[in-house]
């Protein structure tokens, strides 16, 4: 059995390692964008002059 079977979408097959990396590179922006935003917010708050 190998470990990089295909997962059926339709007519499309897919690998699960495809399906790996695009869940790695979503959470990764994700991520991004949820650290750029919680920086945009804090820079409004703070008012440190």
């Amino acid at each position: 059995m190998s470990i990089f079977a295909s997962l059926q979408l339709g007519e499309v097959e897919v690998s699960n390692l495809t399906i790996i990396i695009l869940a790695f590179f979503s959470s990764f922006t994700f991520l991004a964008v949820g650290i750029s935003s919680y920086k945009l917010y804090k820079s409004l708050i703070n008012d440190d002059k």
